[in-house]
């Protein structure tokens, strides 16, 4: 194991989860909140790229969520079966990508955190061994076990078997960083996950579940995907609760339909600034959603969609960042946001694509807001 490996399992046994570059800093007690996707990032937790494959003998339902990645990417998948990502030395390899992010965050002055890295001993001691092998574990994504909204944080019930342990490895994060910072903390309801899985298929569409790649938020209207993927990523009943929940506070939660292949809507559709939204219009089952009507758009096709071309991530209305592979250079994205006076910066983030995520699903912001002039011209683009 490498010495970035090591030292994460260090800090996580000693209990400590804040750091910026290779230095421990104190968790504070600054106010969190979110307003804009693309508003000036100043916090957020990065993933670490602890995985167990699920054990595809017995984990039939994978079968189904595997729809969502291209087809040079399934048959790395099925190679990984019941392996984890420390011993073939993929942790290292993911690592060294997410070092490469942090390093941009670290130049933008913004605040890293990092959840504890699990093992599968405790996982086990909570789920039991037979669950791993059924469901297999997934930390790098930390877009989506929780939500923040406005000064609101959200525990996700997640709508993807393999995402249930999540939430394990931010438990001490969460009580450092949001206790006592004045945020409204909630989880949604849990579900019975023994009526979501039978003989070895697992369903999410009777459940409220939810997952943070899936929520898009632009002041007080936000978006909710959907994937008609039986096995993975959020369901109607888990944007009804959403709903349920920020109306009355004053949102406007949409509903946005995708299909099967689309794991999250954060994968077909990115807003870098007010007025400017990197889309596939392709897979908006019901149509691009009338809120967008005469933004400039950045299109691209379903098969870059499907290789994580629109999951980047906005440092503010004048910054982004782009992964990209071999089979999305990001030339022509990085192009156009240029032509718009967007500094860009591309990393290759090949080894986090290939397991379905990318830069946007890797991050997860505590502190996000525009300025009062900024707001302002967000409301009229």
């Amino acid at each position: 194991m490498q010495y970035a490996t090591r030292s994460l399992i260090v800090l996580a046994l000693a209990g400590i989860t804040s750091i910026a570059g290779s230095n421990v800093v104190e968790a504070s007690m600054n106010e969190i909140f979110v307003d804009y996707e693309y508003g000036d990032l100043k916090e957020a937790i990065v993933g670490v790229p602890f995985t167990i494959y699920p054990d595809l003998s017995v984990a039939k339902w994978a079968q189904e969520a595997l729809k969502i990645l291209p087809e040079t990417e399934v048959a790395k998948a099925m190679e990984l079966s019941g392996k984890d990502s420390v011993s073939i030395g993929k942790y290292d390899e993911m690592e060294k990508e997410n070092n490469a992010l942090i390093s941009i965050l670290n130049e933008h002055s913004v605040k890293v955190w990092r959840p504890e890295v699990l093992t599968r001993e405790r996982v086990v001691r909570n789920f039991g061994e037979e669950f791993i092998r059924l469901a297999g574990v997934s930390q790098q994504y930390t877009r989506d076990p929780i939500l923040v909204i406005g000064n609101n944080v959200i525990e996700n019930t997640m709508g993807s078997l393999y995402r249930r342990c999540d939430i394990l490895g931010l438990r001490r994060l969460l009580m450092e960083r949001v206790m006592g910072s004045g945020a409204h903390w909630v989880a949604m309801p849990g579900v019975d996950y023994s009526g979501m899985i039978q003989n070895g298929q697992f369903d999410k569409t009777g459940f409220p579940v939810l997952e943070g790649g899936d929520v898009v938020v632009l002041g007080k209207k936000i978006f909710v995907g959907t994937s008609m993927n039986r096995a993975t990523g959020s369901s109607e009943l888990g944007y009804a609760w959403l709903k349920s929940y920020l109306e009355p506070q004053g949102y406007n939660v949409e509903r946005v339909r995708l299909p099967e292949d689309i794991l999250h809507l954060d994968v077909a559709l990115s807003v870098p600034r007010a007025g400017v939204m990197i889309v596939c219009p392709e897979v908006f089952l019901d149509g691009i959603p009338s809120y967008f009507k005469g933004w400039k758009r950045i299109e691209v096709t379903r098969d870059e969609t499907r290789h994580l071309t629109a999951n980047g991530l906005p440092l503010d209305e004048g910054h982004y960042i782009l992964g990209v592979n071999d089979h999305f250079n990001g030339k022509s994205v990085k192009k156009a946001l240029e032509a718009l006076g967007i500094t860009v910066y591309a990393i290759s983030f090949a080894r986090h694509n290939e397991d379905g995520g990318s830069i946007r699903c890797s991050t997860q912001p505590l502190m996000r807001k525009l300025s009062k002039s900024e707001n302002a011209k967000a409301e009229h683009p």
